[in-house]
């Protein structure tokens, strides 16, 4: 399940995604908010989606310029699966919030 966030600063548009997520939901979801400057995308605790296809959805919204930055905010033990999928062209994965914030407000 993807969900816009209710509370995310000036200029950036927050999503949470929990469950089973595909490329197909991310696309769909941000094809729905763009375009956007900023994106901050949280994995929740109860995310039991495949990773690949989350970044995935994340690196096209970002190619297609649906969204100039990208940030996934992933928990500690899911960091390197979200890495190993790759960064660059405006997206980046970070472990906080606060990390993620900063570098889309840079």
């Amino acid at each position: 399940m993807i969900e816009k966030m209710s509370e995310c600063p000036a200029g950036m548009t927050g999503l949470t995604v929990s469950g089973t997520v595909v490329s197909r939901d991310v696309n769909e979801a941000v094809r729905m908010l763009a375009p956007v400057d900023r994106l901050l995308v949280q994995v929740a605790p109860r995310f039991d989606g495949y990773m690949a296809e989350l970044v995935g959805g994340m690196h096209r919204a970002c190619r297609e310029g649906q969204a100039k930055r990208c940030a996934l905010v992933v928990p500690e033990d899911m960091a390197s699966e979200a890495t190993m999928q790759g960064e660059g062209a405006g997206f980046r994965v970070f472990t906080t919030r606060s990390d993620a914030e900063s570098w889309l407000s840079a």
